[in-house]
């Protein structure tokens, strides 16, 4: 018979959702697409990977969420980006 297990107040808690489950809007599109994110990654990373899925090769694509457009050296998290958003995909430098 093996004595039981001390409990410790430092239990691991499980680990919460790492990824955001978001849509993304893109100009002359007529349907959304749904990506799911790493919460770290960088806004500039997500545009890329959402303008490569459009289709869209050039310019110097963004997310905006509203009115406001993401900053692009920040992680999607900190930039404000929550489950569930809706974002779009814009060119900051003249339209995708």
């Amino acid at each position: 018979m093996t004595p039981a297990q001390p409990e410790t107040k430092d239990k691991p808690k499980p680990p919460g959702k790492h990824t955001l489950d978001v849509v993304v809007y893109a100009p002359g599109e007529t349907k959304p697409r749904k990506f799911s994110w790493d919460k770290h990654m960088l806004v500039a990373d997500a545009a890329a990977e959402a303008a490569k899925a459009f289709g869209h090769t050039s310019g110097n694509p963004s997310l905006a969420n509203g009115k406001e457009v993401l900053p692009r050296d920040k992680q999607l998290v900190a930039a404000g980006v929550r489950d569930g958003d809706r974002l779009e995909l814009i060119d900051i430098g003249g339209g995708v």
